[in-house]
């Protein structure tokens, strides 16, 4: 599922957001009109290629999803720019500090849910980080990263 959904968000279709929920996905139900960073949930998304053009991937630790591989992406905090958000998800979740490169896309799913999608670049390790991935071989260590190759349509 993971190499459908990089393929439908690099070729500008979007990424699927499941029915029902779970693993922070689905539009919360507006009780009032949407008021931006009150009701609104804002997603952030990052698409990351090393140097050999293969996609950083997470896998999933959280009990609903357990052990799914996403790309790296996590809800704004109060205060942050979408940037920030980015940068801070892909530090969390990969140990791995990135560069903007641009804004692939804005996806709104309903009047309380919007995603953005960004192609980043790394730029280095950071602090921390990686905590949120599934452990490799047993629950010590920390998986945080799988790549993928890109496929190249012709």
């Amino acid at each position: 599922m993971a190499a459908q959904e990089l393929e439908a968000v690099l070729s500008g279709q979007g990424y699927p957001v499941p029915a029902g929920g779970g693993c922070d996905w689905g539009p919360p139900e507006p009780r009032e009109p949407a008021r931006l960073r009150r009701n609104t949930c804002y997603v952030v998304l990052a698409v990351l290629f090393n140097e050999k053009s293969e996609v950083l991937m997470v896998q999933e630790a959280k009990r609903e999803c357990y052990g799914a591989w996403y790309l790296p992406a996590g809800r704004m905090e109060p205060g942050e720019t979408i940037v920030q958000a980015m940068r801070r998800e892909v530090a969390e979740e990969t140990g791995l500090q990135c560069q903007p490169r641009t804004l692939l896309a804005v996806e709104e799913r309903g009047p309380g849910w919007i995603r953005f999608v960004f192609l980043a670049e790394p730029t280095g390790a950071g602090r921390g980080g990686a905590d949120r991935g599934l452990p490799a071989g047993g629950r010590g260590a920390s998986r945080p990263r799988q790549l993928l190759p890109r496929q190249r349509a012709c």
